[in-house]
């Protein structure tokens, strides 16, 4: 969240603090004033505002503290500002409906939710937008809702319905996490379904290209096949796999280092603009799409972490710039060295 929110395009931030722990929203106070703004210098916290509502206050509280921050969030969305706002939990926001719905005698849903609870959710997610003002400038809001399910289930009532309003959800994985890839987002338990508004193809295809979509599936699809091959790996060993496992492992691995993985802690890797992550995402599929020859998987997996390493040195360099060049002209080096012609 704190990524988020000092790198996000946004004129205002708003935190929702949905029934946390009071010791997750001291820290909320206690850091927010210390985090730097990229975008004036000055402190983040001087165009944040912060609805708190810890675990212990009651849970009528919990949603009023969503619904007092997203009419915040219109309120300077009116004046023509882009607004971020950021809700942790909700989770615990429908945990309070639930509890208010038990108390007032409701007929109850799944897991004893609200039975209107999906549209409640929809509604609320249905309230961040795009708008045109009557004065001729735009404003906007862009909502992040965090869903924190009992026990890491993605399956349960909350979770499900997040994820048929919002059309866009990350998952979270512990492994990636444990193994230091951040952000630890799944890659194929994660899905997205934005692309089905025009508006958004529209921008990619302005932004980006034509072929990013495209581009986007067949990079799924090496990664899916690299954790395939991994799994290979893992049950039969380094030798009980042909080469060819060893490769397409290895491809996948590529593309979660150089295009996956993220470095919030550097200043030029903490925000990459969309022709950088093209320039960077065709370079790395022209080296999946690539055939290389080896003579064992010790080879293999040698000279694949070299050509990682490159491409890591121009995620952390200035974009086109001096280093930026050697660094791509020290990768074609090591492409060449094993490329079949």
């Amino acid at each position: 969240q704190h990524a988020l929110a000092k790198q996000a395009n946004a004129d205002m931030i708003i935190m929702a603090a949905c029934g946390e722990r009071a010791n997750e929203v001291v820290e909320i106070f206690t850091e927010f004033p210390h985090l730097d703004d990229p975008r004036t210098g000055r402190k983040l916290m001087e165009r944040t505002t912060i609805i708190c509502n810890t675990s212990n206050m009651p849970v009528a509280a919990r949603e009023a503290s969503v619904y007092t921050a997203m009419t915040i969030a219109e309120y300077y969305r009116s004046m023509g500002l882009k607004v971020l706002l950021l809700a942790d939990s909700t989770s615990r926001w429908a945990q309070a409906l639930r509890e208010m719905s038990n108390r007032l005698e409701e007929l109850p849903g799944p897991d004893a939710f609200p039975m209107d609870l999906p549209a409640v959710i929809a509604n609320f997610y249905a309230r961040a937008g795009f708008v045109y003002l009557n004065n001729g400038s735009t404003g906007s809001v862009t909502f992040i809702g965090t869903v924190s399910p009992a026990g890491g289930n993605l399956k349960e009532p909350v979770t499900e319905s997040t994820k048929k309003a919002a059309r866009c959800f990350y998952a979270l994985s512990q492994q990636r996490a444990d193994s230091k890839r951040y952000p630890a987002i799944d890659p194929m338990d994660s899905y997205s379904k934005y692309l089905e508004y025009p508006e958004i193809q529209e921008f990619l295809n302005k932004n980006v290209n034509e072929t990013w979509v495209d581009m986007v599936m067949k990079t799924k699809n090496i990664i899916q096949r690299g954790r395939e091959a991994f799994e290979q790996i893992n049950i039969l060993g380094d030798d009980g796999v042909p080469l060819d496992y060893h490769d397409r492992y290895w491809k996948a691995e590529i593309i979660d280092f150089v295009v996956l993985q993220q470095d919030a802690f550097d200043k030029i890797d903490c925000n990459t603009p969309l022709k950088r992550q093209r320039y960077m995402l065709e370079k790395v599929m022209q080296i999946c799409d690539t055939n290389f020859h080896f003579d064992g998987f010790e080879q293999c997996s040698s000279y694949y972490k070299r050509i990682i390493n490159a491409l890591k040195q121009m995620n952390y360099s200035e974009f086109q710039s001096e280093e930026f060049y050697n660094y791509e002209k020290e990768l074609e080096t090591i492409l060449n060295e094993r490329r079949v012609q």
